[in-house]
């Protein structure tokens, strides 16, 4: 079996770069935002909605170690693939920092990284981020050592699902936080964290766009084109969904009968929407396949025979040539020259020579095989490949094609056909091969015309008699 190579897209695998440094450079300004506020005691950029949970220190700070991190690992230079990892790894250090502090009750000072007044608030854990986000750090740091250090691919790209799935769960959960619902274990996460884990999860996997779960995402496939329109909106779309839910009972009013029927009716809306923007997508892409297609082929076709032109028998008898100095596939040429055309356009006009040039690009497409291929080659002459055929399988093809000019209903007069045959050789290139049928060619027109001329074989009108 043939394996295609599998290709990247270069201008979306730019373009990943591109998000990757972006979402670096966001998280940096983000978590410097919150930490001034903090800084300053201004509690409003701290949190999206006065009221709600607010993004703490110690995790304002990992997400910057993050985004210098991610920063870090496309840059080149030995300092930078250095530091990058160490970086990654103190966000590890934050996060298990705050879980130790959890777990065994411990001060290690985590909650305290600017200012004691963060540990002075009425709430003891006021100043602590929440243990899920804890966690999520310390998936976080993990990732950005195994991509900086691109290493363990599987172990990292499912530390990469689960950091999704944590920030999906958490996004969607913020519906029920604003309708003033428990969310479990998501209750405590700030919503500028649960974003920015989302980013980050995001930018780490966008930073390596040639390997991984983005690899297929980078294609310059059909499944690559759907996987960059879909995957994103098929990730949003539990969030949104959950989010409108809670929405329209917390701010309408409405009974959870009546906003599971609207939510019904979004989703419905937005799977068909989904579906007409696939079809969209698909209809565009065949139409620019089928474009492409024509160009190909009109790049590769003779358009007055409908045959192969000279570009495309060059290439043919190239591939051939090949498979058969590495399978020792032989096969066969056949070089074909109008008799007398010269004459026949002197006599009819150049409209009657086209019409006859259109009639024996039908004639020769009849009598060959769909594997086999049929050129012209040049004026009045043409070339016929045969793949896995010896000479005298060739030798009876050259003979259908006589008699089908002979017993053809030509619109003036009679026009017949000279053929040479050559059979592929182990040590053949293109011109060796083409000479040795070229030859023929010209042995059957000195001949008397009208007939095939092979090494081995005449065929001639009416007879088929061996000879040299």
């Amino acid at each position: 079996m043939i394996e295609v190579p599998f290709h990247q897209d270069s201008q979306v695998v730019r373009g990943f770069i591109r998000f990757s440094r972006t979402i670096a450079v966001l998280m940096i300004a983000v978590a410097s935002i919150v930490l001034v506020a903090w800084w300053w005691d201004a509690r409003l950029p701290t949190a999206v909605v006065p009221g709600q949970r607010s993004m703490k220190v110690n995790a304002a700070i990992g997400f910057a170690l993050s985004g210098s991190a991610l920063l870090l690992s496309q840059g080149s230079g030995r300092v930078r693939s250095r530091l990058g990892p160490w970086l990654s790894l103190a966000v590890m250090g934050i996060g298990l920092a705050t879980l130790a502090e959890y777990v065994w009750s411990l001060d290690i000072g985590i909650d305290r990284l600017l200012d004691d007044s963060f540990a002075r608030q009425p709430d003891p854990l006021s100043g602590r981020m929440a243990e899920l986000v804890a966690t999520a750090f310390v998936l976080l740091g993990g990732l950005g050592v195994m991509v900086s250090t691109r290493r363990w691919l599987y172990l990292r790209e499912g530390l990469a699902v689960v950091l999704l799935a944590i920030a999906m769960t958490g996004l969607a959960s913020y519906g029920f936080a604003l309708a003033g619902r428990d969310s479990g274990p998501f209750n405590r996460v700030p919503i500028y964290t649960t974003l920015l884990l989302l980013l980050a999860t995001l930018g780490w996997i966008a930073s390596t766009p040639t390997i991984g779960l983005t690899r297929v995402t980078t294609a310059d496939t059909l499944g690559g084109a759907f996987a960059r329109r879909l995957l994103l909106p098929a990730l949003l779309m539990p969030v949104i969904v959950a989010f409108v839910f809670e929405m329209l009972q917390s701010r309408l009013g409405l009974s959870e009968a009546l906003a599971f029927s609207f939510v019904a009716l979004f989703s419905g809306g937005a799977v068909a929407w989904l579906v007409w923007w696939v079809a969209t997508l698909l209809d565009k892409l065949e139409r620019q396949r089928r474009k492409s297609l024509l160009l190909r082929n009109d790049a590769d076709t003779d358009t007055l025979t409908g045959l192969a032109n000279r570009r495309a028998f060059d290439d043919a008898l190239a591939n051939l040539l090949r498979g058969q100095r590495e399978h020792d596939m032989r096969f066969s040429l056949l070089m074909l020259d109008l008799d007398r055309f010269k004459s026949y356009n002197d006599d009819f006009g150049h409209l009657a020579g086209d019409e006859v040039l259109r009639i024996t690009g039908h004639l020769l497409g009849a009598a060959l095989r769909p594997s086999d291929l049929a050129a012209r080659y040049g004026g009045e002459e043409f070339a016929l490949l045969l793949p896995d055929t010896d000479v005298t399988r060739a030798g009876e093809v050259a003979a259908r094609i006589l008699d089908a000019f002979r017993g053809f209903a030509w619109p003036q007069r009679a026009v017949t056909i000279s053929i040479g045959v050559a059979q592929s050789a182990p040590s053949d290139g293109s011109t060796d091969l083409i000479q040795r049928a070229d030859a023929m060619l010209y042995d059957a027109k000195h001949a008397g015309r009208d007939r095939v001329m092979v090494a081995t074989a005449v065929v001639s009108p009416g007879a088929v008699r061996s000879g040299t």
